[in-house]
């Protein structure tokens, strides 16, 4: 190789050697995002539906008349004769359905919140028995018509799962009514009188349910079991110049229900 051949090729190298460089450089890769950890803070409002079931106990029942409803003419008592009845207790169960409010507060994996719901129950029972061998013939009905709790809420989130537990008040609305005939089927004597009351119960609830946000978006469904009490209540029925009757109600439900909640 002469000498001009050798500085050509050397200075061709040289010019070379600079683009190739550039193209060996080192470039980092971009920083690949990090999703925020998902959160349960925030209101949130929903919808649910479900299925009730439980005991309405009855007891302290009277009846007190001057005949007519044991179906006796009036003033077969004199004064007025009061007869007690037996302690009882039916089985009600029905649907439900309402809707919840709610705020939630994350700390780490905890969450802290409060919840209010309202609800409307077709949770119902109904009997009928006589009072002796000879009537009068009674039939009987309990109701538990709505519902609304105030709990507190505590859980823990996995991620955007949460498991909690909760337990508050909880006010409702029982519905009792009375039939009373004189005889026995087939054998009645004197007119029937029906009567119905309505009182608000107070008690509490408490319950436990898990919570699964869709896809870590504002949407999230939710089951949850409840064990309602509701208190007892005296129920009056006056049948007016026939005379009247009275039994003190307590109404307990389990209730269990599914919804759909969409946080802000």
């Amino acid at each position: 190789m002469t000498a001009s051949k050798f500085a050509l090729l050397a200075t061709t190298v040289l010019i070379a050697s600079p683009a190739l460089a550039a193209d060996l450089t080192y470039e980092p890769a971009a920083p690949v995002a990090v999703a925020a950890p998902f959160s349960w803070t925030g209101f949130y409002v929903g919808l649910n539906a479900g299925y009730g079931w439980g005991d309405i106990d009855t007891t302290e029942n009277s009846m007190t008349t001057t005949g007519p409803l044991v179906g006796l003419s009036p003033g077969n008592f004199t004064p007025a004769a009061t007869f007690l009845g037996a302690d009882s207790s039916a089985s009600a169960d029905g649907i439900l359905g309402g809707a919840q409010i709610g705020y939630n507060y994350q700390v780490g994996t905890w969450v802290f919140g409060a919840e209010a719901d309202y609800q409307a129950a077709d949770i119902k029972s109904s009997d009928s028995f006589l009072g002796s061998p000879q009537g009068p013939y009674y039939q009987t009905s309990a109701e538990l018509q709505s519902f609304g709790t105030l709990r507190a809420r505590v859980g823990y989130a996995i991620d955007n799962v949460l498991i909690y537990g909760t337990g508050g008040l909880a006010v409702g609305q029982g519905k009792a009514g009375l039939t009373i005939q004189g005889g026995v089927p087939g054998g009645f004597t004197g007119p029937e009188y029906s009567q119905t009351d309505t009182k608000t119960m107070v008690g509490y609830a408490i319950g436990a349910g898990a919570e699964w946000a869709i896809a870590h978006s504002n949407w999230s469904v939710k089951a949850e079991y409840l064990y309602t009490d509701f208190g007892s209540k005296t129920f009056d029925f006056d049948f007016g110049a026939a005379g009247s009757a009275s039994s003190r109600g307590e109404i307990d439900a389990s209730i269990v229900r599914a919804g759909l909640n969409y946080r802000f």
